[in-house]
């Protein structure tokens, strides 16, 4: 075996205290169990909803983030055929140095090639906008908008820009986000503090409303004002992670307009197929890993940062102090 995919006896993992203090700590490393692989992780991705959102609760115990993991398999348990060693894969494995995860389908998926260790931890954010979409059921001319320029927002946007819609709104109060956005697919970018959205979504609409609002920043503080830019019979998605941030409404608006409000937690997926809905987790990603593989989806354009495990906090912080410049960020191992 070569000196790349020898395995140490020690390997290296984030950790968040019960006080919100990133350290990186020694773990041992041991041989996957029947039905497992082991990986050498070369990249991980920061997921700012789930992950921020998670630091943001009280809890009595540390915290082992991550799940957006690309590496080199490089041992395999009994049992397990479907990879190999050297094997390039895209696992659910946290922020380590090595993760050993399950080889269900659900949980790991192989790297195709054309997609560089950059560009493979986005599907798994992938796989939420993926099924969200799937849930949202766009039809040839409706009138979409995103509300939320996050990576999940942005990969929503280049799915629905695929649907046939006739205007594509993206939403966001960060210009950054924005500009981003205009690039992949959006026909228009609005910033909500300087524009006032009602009369530009009459105007981008003929006044006839929104058909589609897919709410991906994870604030519902947001719906009431979504309520107000859908036309009647409209649909809202919801697709941000909430985190319990609770608000009181008015839920009245929303009955006048016989609205439709749907949740889209990408975890509800299924992992076994039905007739009824053969779109499994593990179908969802190995799809998204082939559309960045084809063109079909631009994630490099995501990648804001790109650093060391070692400079984890300072990930973390960018993503929720200064969203104007941070977007998708990385760390290298």
């Amino acid at each position: 075996m070569s000196d790349e995919l020898a395995i140490p006896k020690e390997g290296k993992r984030i950790v968040i205290t019960q006080r919100n203090k990133f350290r990186v700590e020694h773990f041992p490393v041991q041989n996957p169990k029947k039905g497992e692989v082991l990986v050498k992780t070369v990249c991980t991705q920061i997921s700012a909803g789930t992950e921020l959102g998670a630091i943001e609760l009280e809890r009595s115990q540390d915290r082992y983030p991550g799940y957006s993991n690309a590496g080199k398999v490089v041992r395999v348990g009994e049992g397990v055929s479907e990879y190999k060693i050297d094997d390039r894969v895209l696992s659910s494995g946290k922020h380590a140095s090595h993760v050993t995860v399950s080889a269900q389908p659900y949980s790991v998926a192989k790297i195709p090639q054309g997609v560089s260790w950059e560009q493979a931890p986005f599907a798994s954010l992938g796989t939420v906008a993926m099924y969200g979409i799937r849930k949202t059921k766009i039809e040839l001319g409706e009138f979409v908008a995103i509300t939320g320029m996050g990576v999940v927002g942005q990969l929503t946007l280049q799915l629905a820009d695929q649907t046939g819609c006739e205007a594509l709104i993206a939403i966001d109060i960060c210009e950054n986000r924005l500009q981003v956005a205009s690039r992949n697919g959006a026909t228009h970018t609005l910033n909500p503090d300087l524009c006032d959205l009602k009369n530009e979504i009459d105007t981008i609409t003929n006044g006839h409303g929104l058909d589609v609002a897919i709410e991906a920043s994870g604030y519902p503080i947001l719906l009431p004002q979504l309520f107000e830019l859908s036309r009647i019979g409209g649909r809202i998605m919801m697709f941000g992670s909430i985190w319990h941030r609770t608000i009181e409404m008015d839920f009245m608006p929303f009955h006048l307009k016989d609205l439709t409000l749907v949740s889209c937690h990408q975890p509800s997926c299924p992992i076994c197929e039905t007739s009824h809905f053969p779109w499994t987790r593990q179908y969802n990603m190995r799809q998204f890993l082939k559309m960045i593989s084809d063109g079909r989806v631009n994630v490099t354009s995501l990648i804001s940062h790109k650093l060391s495990y070692k400079e984890v906090a300072e990930g973390y912080r960018l993503l929720k102090e200064e969203k104007d410049k941070a977007l998708g960020v990385l760390l290298r191992w």
